[in-house]
């Protein structure tokens, strides 16, 4: 367990006594020319230091591995956690959650950069209003969510709004996610965007999971590079239901490999073709680049 270390905007404006060991998060290096790649961005936190637990840094934990396991490469993951507070010393890239417009740039920047994302995954597991606004950090500690620390349904949808990534996961293990599930079924603008809820946020339906998440989903865990995802999740009760608009988009692996492949893929198949970045064949960019200028 290691202490994070903030952004420059952060810590050097809070504490002048002290410098700051980790950059600011680049977005711009996050998409190469002529390569295609799997990102995530992990949001969690407590919004406040006292309903912020162990289990948070668990679940980001796991969260985390399962991303390694299956590809994604450790500079690609983005993660955006409370404010201060102790960590997982093998989650890389940690910033602070306090850091809104960070957030939402980079989103925006990997879903608007052509090619750059074939997965994007988004790991949601933050306090939320009832009208699904997730609050991030207290960074004053007034108590009130003012608009740097929130982030709203509304302006998740427009940061995900025509994204270019060949699929977008959202893994949402928080409460009212129904009112973000329902926003995304009359949409035409996030036809690629998939929600996928915690079954035990579901069957949990207590009053402290208003402000309190952290009821972590353990199967997703268990999320393996041959993992099938409609049938890992069809394995929930009532997720089929909840994911019937969405079914095509998920009959592959998190790495968009193919399910139930003729003859099987190999390993090594699977790692070359699926995981991590592929080199996108010059004239294919080039192709799809002129039809969407």
């Amino acid at each position: 367990m290691g202490s994070p270390s903030l952004p420059v905007s952060s810590c050097e404006l809070n504490k002048n006594t002290r410098r700051c060991h980790q950059q600011p998060l680049a977005t711009h290096l996050s998409c190469r020319l002529y390569q295609t790649c799997d990102h995530a961005v992990l949001i969690s936190g407590g919004w406040q230091q006292q309903i912020t637990f162990h289990r948070h840094v668990q679940n980001l934990q796991r969260f985390y591995r399962m991303l390694r396991i299956n590809g994604f490469h450790k500079d690609h993951i983005k993660t955006f956690f409370a404010s201060s507070g102790q960590l997982p010393e093998e989650v890389e890239g940690v910033y602070s959650a306090t850091e809104k417009a960070v957030i939402r740039n980079h989103v925006s920047y990997v879903c608007r950069k052509q090619h750059c994302a074939d997965s994007l995954v988004l790991y949601l597991n933050s306090p939320t209003r009832n009208d699904g606004t997730m609050l991030l950090w207290d960074a004053n500690l007034n108590g009130i969510a003012d608009l740097k620390e929130r982030y709203s349904v509304n302006e998740l949808l427009a940061d995900l709004a025509g994204c270019r990534a060949t699929r977008v996961l959202l893994f949402v293990d928080q409460s009212y996610s129904g009112v973000l599930s329902k926003r995304l079924r009359g949409s035409q603008k996030h036809l690629n965007v998939v929600l996928i809820q915690s079954q035990t946020r579901q069957t949990h339906n207590h009053q402290n999971q208003k402000l309190n998440p952290g009821w972590e989903d353990s199967s997703w865990s268990y999320i393996s590079p041959a993992t099938c995802l409609l049938d890992h999740l069809e394995k929930g009760a009532g997720m089929s239901r909840l994911l019937e608009p969405w079914a095509g988009l998920l009959n592959v692996t998190l790495a968009g490999a193919p399910c139930n492949a003729t003859p099987p893929l190999t390993d090594g198949e699977m790692r070359r073709e699926y995981h991590g970045c592929q080199n996108l064949p010059t004239a294919l960019w080039h192709q799809k680049h002129r039809r969407t200028n």
